[in-house]
């Protein structure tokens, strides 16, 4: 169902006049904020019995938000923008199991404190094109995963890297100095690839010629699940997610 909302989003857009905005390189810088939900199943080899399902969660784990980082590098030449974009996002936390836990090959009981440390940091590679209506980009989305859970001296240790291949659009509206920027992506559904989908709307103020800053409100929501007999399967979903941004070209 999220797929089809963002295509629907990206639709709308072509309905809708499209603004440029000046050649030159730029740097884009967003602080953002969000409520999580979401689980980090982690088997050991994809071994049956190696990982409760579904879990642990980020309620058990007290995660209930993150803060990311965004930063943006992109190059703009007449309505052709290459770019090359990362997210930093991380969720830790410490406590005591309200129930037993299988992760990664290893059971913790009921009562045991625990300190547990997760990041999902994407890395993303594209171009996006300006039409008269629509500005739609490509990339290669790459997801860095990193997981670590301790408990009474046992350590469950899990990282990989996964890539996608992502579509998407944005449209932006421009009124004086004001900006007012709508975007939905996602990715190409293939086997052992991580979901990564995206619809957002911001606005930001050009106080100075090459300066801005602004807002934008956005809704995230990943999932990779692969194809082992008990599969890795992570889930994080971010809404909404808040962040304050400022933007320089040069």
């Amino acid at each position: 169902m999220k797929q089809f909302v963002i295509l629907l989003v990206a639709g709308l857009f072509l309905l809708l006049p499209s603004v440029a905005s000046a050649d030159g390189f730029g740097i884009f810088v967003k602080k953002g904020y969000a409520p999580i939900s979401g689980y980090i199943q982690t088997p050991a080899g994809g071994n049956p019995g190696t990982s409760d399902m579904k879990r642990p969660t980020f309620e058990e784990l007290d995660v209930d938000h993150t803060d990311y980082m965004d930063i943006d590098l992109y190059y703009r030449s007449r309505k052709y923008t290459p770019y090359i974009s990362l997210r930093l996002m991380d969720g830790d936390s410490s406590g005591i199991l309200e129930k037993d836990l299988t992760t990664r090959g290893q059971t913790f009981s009921i009562g045991d404190s625990y300190d547990h440390e997760t990041s999902f940091n994407i890395y993303r590679f594209g171009a996006k094109y300006d039409f008269a209506y629509l500005s739609p980009k490509v990339e290669l989305a790459v997801m860095d995963f990193d997981y670590e859970f301790e408990s009474t001296g046992i350590q469950a240790e899990r990282s990989y890297t996964k890539s996608a291949v992502r579509f998407g659009a944005e449209k932006t509206f421009k009124i004086d100095a004001l900006e007012i920027m709508l975007e939905a992506s996602g990715s190409v559904p293939l086997s052992n690839t991580p979901e990564i989908y995206t619809v957002g709307a911001g606005v930001k103020y050009w106080f100075a010629e090459y300066v801005n800053v602004g807002l934008d409100v956005q809704y995230f929501y990943l999932d990779y699940e692969d194809d082992q007999d008990l599969p890795n399967h992570l889930r994080l979903e971010m809404q909404p997610a808040i962040s304050l941004f400022i933007q320089y070209r040069f």
